[in-house]
């Protein structure tokens, strides 16, 4: 907890099973096999994990996402960075 305030990161707590909790992860989960993993029977673990890259490369760059404001979640971040600064260092 102490290492999640020191990084900026707010916990939340629910209650087991409560779909409040991981909704957003849910959501994505969701958006990726619709749009990816449904669409077609994958034959090759490796040109699915190429689509895959493709895919997310796209939904970081391209997506408007509401709970960032409409913004693409890589913008978002860029954002984010400028005004908190980076916590991280490099190893």
């Amino acid at each position: 907890m102490r290492d999640c305030r020191k990084l900026g990161i707010r916990q939340a707590f629910t209650s087991y099973n409560n779909p409040k909790g991981n909704a957003d992860t849910q959501r994505l989960m969701r958006t990726l096999k619709e749009e990816l993993i449904w669409l077609r029977e994958w034959t090759s673990l490796v040109e699915l994990m190429q689509q895959l890259e493709i895919w997310i490369e796209r939904y970081n760059h391209d997506y408007l996402h509401s709970t960032l404001g409409y913004r693409q979640p890589i913008t978002f971040e860029q954002e984010h960075q400028l005004r908190h600064g980076s916590q991280f260092s490099a190893a």
